[in-house]
């Protein structure tokens, strides 16, 4: 939890008219108050850094069907990813709950599946949809060279993890990331079906 304390001090600033604008002199000295911010305090408590929260994303592939020479995008197919959550909440926290999500598919896991738990195997199935179309030049297209038999996209997506941390009187979020590689084959068979593979 973030507490924001926000310190304002002001001061008065007198301002000298005759001594500014001569032309004004038969006019008597003139010296008006304003109330000025001074300076800006700003004292935030973050939270605890002892928890531990790391994310590991194995490489997953799929399978595309030879395409006309033509656009340069393709679509992928729904894909499984595999991840490795590890974590662990300062000591005087239990862990509350965690959670992985990637595009628009998330995961909740509560204090039931975790309690007794310092690290997570999560299977997240996300559908082509939730997935933007990746730049594959002419890999896998009709009478190609067929020289490259697969095409490993590094990133493709990422995956997000938090850890909520209760303590006593108060709760912690923790965040942690990874990218996810997909490695893409070509199909032999123009009549197979698109599959996904872990």
């Amino acid at each position: 939890m973030k507490c924001t304390t926000l310190l304002i001090n002001t001061c008065p600033v007198v301002l000298d008219f005759e001594a500014r604008y001569r032309s004004l002199s038969p006019m008597k000295r003139l010296r008006v108050p304003i109330l000025l911010t001074a300076c800006v305090c700003v004292t935030t408590e973050f939270a605890v850094a002892d928890a531990a929260l790391t994310l590991q994303a194995n490489e997953t592939s799929a399978q595309l069907l030879p395409r006309e020479q033509g656009p340069q995008q393709v679509a992928l197919p729904l894909l499984e990813f595999s991840l490795l959550a590890s974590f662990a909440c300062p000591s005087d926290a239990d862990a509350e709950s965690v959670t992985v999500s990637i595009a628009d598919t998330q995961k909740r896991f509560g204090p039931n599946e975790i309690s007794d738990k310092t690290s997570l195997n999560v299977l997240v199935s996300v559908p082509a949809s939730q997935i933007a179309p990746v730049t594959v030049a002419d890999f896998c297209i009709d009478d190609g060279p067929g020289d490259e038999k697969n095409l490993l996209m590094p990133g493709v997506a990422t995956a997000q993890v938090s850890l909520r941390c209760r303590g006593e009187n108060e709760s912690f979020l923790y965040f942690a990331s990874a990218v996810l590689p997909v490695r893409l084959y070509c199909a032999p068979d123009a009549n197979q079906d698109v599959s996904t593979d872990r």
